[in-house]
């Protein structure tokens, strides 16, 4: 069920006068009572809108992490390789978690607002999820409490201790979800899925499904056992079940409940045209395979041709690299789908989990279930579909792991903009394979990051707590350092090209 944002801009001054204002991203400023609003003041339906629709509006990212998906290629970038001060997603902490954790307080002792509850716990795992992925550990346990008991040095929560909390919270939540007409839901607050249960009880149940795989290669019985429970029970397996947020048209009262791509073309952004250059994984996983989705997601470059742009050229290389094709008119259009989760990627953990022995059934054709829902969704034509199904991208074969690489692939294609999520699944199965410009890069062994450090400032305002955190890593507080779930071996995986220039040759 998709539901169009609808926020006009005095709902948007509603929401800014009831939400606790941070001065700074650090936990002291986060966790102290700013005496200008309190608890009783604290509207959770408004404050939900505020967090649902901005942290859906960040899956589409066309900076750093962007790049790291090999979605894009920005041309105003420099080495994207080199050590940087990476704040996002970091800052969620203020502005999303803070504002989550008071609807959780504010409704966990009312029971007509149980949903309203379970649904903020399962939204809070989503935004967890995305930065203890990229961080490693971070903290969970101790921030954004309430003003009677603040913390003002929050400790860093293994990433281990958060992922099995986030498990337990998607299931306690889904279960604790009713259909029940004596509950005040968040209605038309929410704008994803218009306050139903049974919606967010699916959403639920297949961010659980994600997360037990993400957590295969280091904990075969935390994977196993949540698997066992959700591979058969409510999950996303049409697309009039995606979760996803849409943004208004061209005649919406705010230009900020637009998408942020279209915002920059009006604004005049002088790097709204690079930030849609197409990256090299993309196109060529598009072009290899004849995948109809080509014209549908890319445009070609001024000389027709389909090229997309690779991460750290040296300047000879880029002297010698072809203009990039774009992203399609389609992303770039006021009213956009960001999706938080599928029906495709769902088809598509369930083909791994069958191929990695932790549930029964047809890998093959959930990968194909994956292939046409993923296909539909972008209206690709139901005989193209046909046609590619039939080919040797659309049957799955070879090796196991030859198998998972396919299955990553796909999943990859049909996420297309979800940079956050395709990053974690590069880092954790080595798939889509990316190459790398010949531009030294000892940050990341000449590899695509394994994380991202955490943020200066936490060193100034939390340095018992981000030492802690970087001792525990292998390596310390680099970008090459492997977090808990990072576990697979031989990872990365090389490009088949690699040191061969060019690579899309």
């Amino acid at each position: 069920m998709k539901t169009v944002l609808r926020i006009p801009i005095t709902l948007s001054l509603l929401i800014a006068l009831c939400i606790p204002i941070s001065c700074t991203d650090g936990f002291d400023e986060l966790n102290t009572n700013p005496k200008l609003i309190t608890d009783e003041d604290i509207k959770p339906s408004l404050l939900f809108t505020k967090v649902l629709k901005e942290a859906s509006f960040d899956i589409l990212n066309v900076d750093r992490i962007g790049e790291f998906s090999s979605y894009i290629k920005r041309a105003d970038s420099g080495n994207m390789l080199s050590l940087g001060n990476f704040s996002d997603p970091f800052d969620d902490y203020t502005t999303y978690i803070e504002n989550l954790e008071a609807i959780i307080r504010l409704t966990k002792d009312d029971p007509e607002l149980t949903n309203q509850n379970a649904i903020a716990r399962i939204w809070r795992v989503w935004v967890y999820h995305r930065m203890t992925d990229a961080y490693g550990d971070i903290p969970y346990s101790d921030v954004a409490t309430s003003f009677e008991d603040i913390v003002l040095y929050p400790k860093y929560d293994t990433q281990e201790s958060i992922y099995i909390d986030m498990l337990k919270e998607l299931k306690e939540a889904a279960s604790a979800l009713t259909s029940s007409a004596e509950q005040k839901g968040f209605g038309s607050a929410d704008v994803m899925f218009n306050g139903d249960s049974d919606s967010w009880k699916r959403l639920a149940n297949s961010l659980r499904l994600r997360l037990a795989l993400r957590v295969r290669y280091v904990d075969q019985a935390m994977a196993q056992a949540n698997i066992g429970e959700v591979f058969s029970a409510n999950l996303i397996v049409t697309n009039a079940q995606n979760a996803t947020v849409t943004s208004e048209g061209t005649d919406a009262a705010d230009l900020s409940n637009t998408n942020p791509l279209y915002q920059e073309v009006i604004n005049g952004n002088p790097g709204a045209g690079s930030s849609i250059s197409a990256g090299l994984a993309l196109v060529e996983n598009l072009k290899n395979n004849d995948d109809p989705r080509l014209t549908i997601y890319l445009e070609p470059n001024d000389n027709l041709e389909y090229i997309g742009g690779a991460i750290n050229l040296t300047a000879d290389e880029k002297a010698l690299y072809p203009q990039s094709a774009k992203w399609s008119q389609y992303f770039r259009n006021a009213t956009y789908d960001f999706n938080v989760v599928q029906a495709s990627e769902v088809n598509f953990l369930k083909a791994e989990a069958v191929l990695a022995g932790f549930a029964s059934g047809d890998a093959n054709a959930f990968y194909q279930n994956g292939i046409t829902l993923a296909m539909e969704q972008y209206g690709v034509d139901s005989s193209d579909i046909t046609t590619f199904l039939s080919s040797t991208a659309g049957v799955l074969s070879g090796t196991d792991e030859e198998k998972l690489e396919m299955i990553i692939t796909q999943k990859y294609l049909a996420l297309i903009g979800d940079s956050y999520e395709v990053f974690a699944e590069h880092r954790r199965t080595g798939y889509p394979r990316v190459w790398i410009g010949s531009e030294p890069a000892a940050e990341t062994n000449n590899a695509l990051p394994r994380r991202l450090p955490y943020p200066l400032i936490e060193y100034n305002l939390n340095a018992e707590g981000v030492e802690a955190a970087a001792g525990r890593l292998d390596g310390g507080d680099k970008m090459k350092s492997k977090i808990w779930w990072d576990a697979k071996a031989g990872l990365p995986f090389a490009h088949p090209k690699q040191g061969t220039f060019p690579p899309y040759e």
